[in-house]
């Protein structure tokens, strides 16, 4: 398991992803969209892998791929990556 992992050359943290997860949690206004295929767990909450990627790294949603990728990154950083 790494702490630090790279997306488009910024770094995306294991304690970063815990604290936007928390952050997250807390904004009772976001929904699932029917498009999402994946959910990363942290902390028992399934969130959003790219939400997650981006409140980390500063990067837009728009600025980078979920899928396959992404999700590799997450699991590198030893969380769970589940098909929604």
């Amino acid at each position: 398991m790494k702490d630090v992992v790279k997306l488009r050359g910024r770094d995306l943290t294991r304690q970063g992803c815990i604290d936007a997860a928390k952050e997250i949690a807390l904004d009772k206004g976001w929904k699932t969209p029917k498009s999402q295929k994946f959910v990363v767990v942290i902390d028992g909450k399934e969130c959003p892998p790219k939400k997650i990627a981006s409140a980390v790294t500063g990067l837009p949603v728009s600025g980078f791929s979920g899928g396959a990728e992404l999700n590799g990154k997450f699991v590198s950083l030893g969380f769970e990556v589940r098909a929604k």
